[in-house]
């Protein structure tokens, strides 16, 4: 029995497919953010302390909002999603967030040695960001700690 291809990894800021149950979403291109339900949804807020913070599980559930109408999919799960494929800045590194992927650009510090701002690529061509805390922050983060400090102050 052939194995299953590798499920795509869904980076937040891209641009998604929806096929799933609610067929007015279906055909329209739609901008991927983590899904946080007004901060109701019991999974998004769920730690699972065998992950630690530096081996987060990835997340199944995303919001996806159509950027013309302003329509969003709460809780739209991965199966449901497909990834419009993108090609990311060179400098961009893969960073997990919560279970919540992100193409990183830098990041600045955000209020102690453990806080960090990381800004992120998107599809949409703009910078977004996204607040987060670490223990001890890992090589990953240093390097993007580093990126910021290349980064010309504007």
């Amino acid at each position: 029995m052939p194995e299953p291809a590798p499920v795509p990894r869904l980076f937040i800021g891209s641009r998604v497919t929806y096929h799933g149950t609610v067929p007015e979403m279906h055909g329209r291109t739609l901008y991927l953010l983590p899904c946080t339900w007004f901060g109701r949804c019991r999974a998004c807020w769920e730690q699972d302390e065998d992950f630690g913070e530096r081996q987060p599980m990835e997340r199944d559930h995303f919001v996806a909002v159509d950027l013309t109408t302003d329509d969003r999919l709460h809780h739209a799960r991965r199966s449901h999603l497909t990834p419009i494929p993108h090609e990311w800045p060179e400098d961009a590194v893969p960073f997990n967030i919560d279970g919540y992927w992100y193409a990183a650009a830098y990041t600045t510090f955000g209020g102690s040695d453990g806080a960090r701002t990381v800004h992120f690529y998107t599809a949409e061509d703009f910078l977004g960001r996204t607040w987060c805390h670490f223990r001890e922050p890992a090589p990953d983060v240093h390097r993007l700690d580093e990126q910021a400090r290349r980064r010309p102050v504007i």
